[in-house]
């Protein structure tokens, strides 16, 4: 069998389509990735191993103005080379995990008479999920919720969770503290704004590197390529050493099975494929929703953890550093509630969410 599939522009689209991906080439499946030439999949997908093929698309504004023509004749070119490439790979069955790219690719499929199926992640449906829904065969969920946003059958809705790659669940504890040079007897705090950073986040860590300094617990952030020399520039200038022992800073890491096993407490954002591998890995976290997503649907998700006990959620526009300090604190030193705050996430995490996903495909590849 033959699959393509499709998804991009941050790690949220990119790496459930990559769980889904390794797993069907385990079952021997052909995999060919679709993506934006221009954005990070291009890099991390050949990267991991497939055969990719880059998509000049353009996300529509929001708003009317006169780059929607320049969106609309880029993505009418993407969806002819879409159809292209999928006739010549004569493949069985299309797989959208969303972000724009996923349009063209997908609908192309679906014209072209393809088996075809979409994963939607967040609670609140994405517009390209949205649309692409109407058209598929298939409508995976992360979230039950996101049915009722989707003006569809609810006989082609199934309920999967969100995949998380096996490597998140299986990697060695020792292995990860070498990897990331850390020590195992300390405390670790894992700062992360998503696979694209978040620069918000790191304009508020100085105090919380001060008290980690002075109090020996480690820290690994995960500035995001455009904010490292930023933040960088922003610890010398409150004198703190960027090569201090307890300090692990990079701008992207590959293997976020490593940070993720290490660390005890988490500040991130709230996407859903990031919960699904903090939930995963059963650690508490500290949130700070993006302010923009669309239809707040971070802060949704933030909400959640919150109400279940898993995490402690800030704002955006309550975000300072005193209060982001405040949390970790209260937090990092009380291990009776690091204990129940990881207890409180593996229950949230869905469990074989990606044997659940895959088994759709192949029942849908057999119809």
């Amino acid at each position: 069998m033959k699959a393509v599939i499709t998804g991009g522009g941050t790690g949220g689209h990119i790496y459930p389509a990559l769980a889904v991906a390794e797993k069907l080439k385990e079952k021997g499946w052909e995999i060919l990735y679709i993506g934006s030439d221009y954005r990070m999949e291009a890099d991390i997908v050949p990267a991991a191993g497939f055969d990719f093929r880059g998509l000049s698309v353009r996300p529509l504004p929001r708003k009317v103005s006169t780059k929607i023509v320049s969106s609309i004749f880029h993505n009418f070119q993407a969806f002819i080379k879409a159809l292209i490439i999928i006739n010549k790979f004569k493949a069985d069955l299309i797989i959208g995990t969303g972000g724009f790219v996923a349009g063209p690719v997908v609908l192309a499929g679906a014209l072209l008479g393809k088996k075809t199926i979409i994963h939607e992640q967040n609670a609140y449906p994405g517009i390209t999920n949205k649309l692409l829904a109407r058209v598929v065969d298939r409508v995976c969920l992360n979230f039950s919720e996101a049915a009722e946003y989707l003006k569809v059958s609810r006989k082609k809705i199934k309920i999967t969770g969100n995949p998380v790659r096996p490597k998140i669940l299986n990697v060695d504890r020792n292995l990860a503290y070498h990897e990331l040079d850390l020590n195992p007897d300390l405390k670790t705090i894992l700062i992360t704004g998503g696979s694209l950073g978040a620069e918000v986040i790191n304009q508020n860590v100085v105090e919380v590197y001060k008290y980690a300094i002075q109090n020996r617990i480690q820290i690994v952030h995960l500035t995001g390529k455009k904010n490292y020399n930023l933040l960088i520039k922003q610890l010398r200038k409150s004198n703190i050493a960027p090569e201090n022992s307890l300090l692990r800073i990079i701008d992207y890491l590959d293997e976020m099975e490593y940070a993720l096993k290490t660390a005890d407490l988490i500040i991130s954002r709230a996407g859903a494929t990031g919960l699904a591998e903090i939930t995963s890995s059963a650690k508490a976290s500290i949130l700070i929703p993006f302010a923009k997503a669309a239809e707040n649907h971070q802060l949704i998700n933030a909400q959640a953890l919150e109400k279940g006990g898993a995490a402690v959620m800030i704002r955006e526009s309550e975000l300072n550093e005193e209060l982001l300090l405040e949390k970790v604190k209260e937090i990092i030193e009380n291990d009776n509630l690091l204990q129940s705050m990881s207890k409180a996430a593996a229950e949230f995490s869905q469990k074989d969410s990606l044997g659940k996903l895959i088994e759709v495909i192949e029942e849908l590849s057999r119809e």
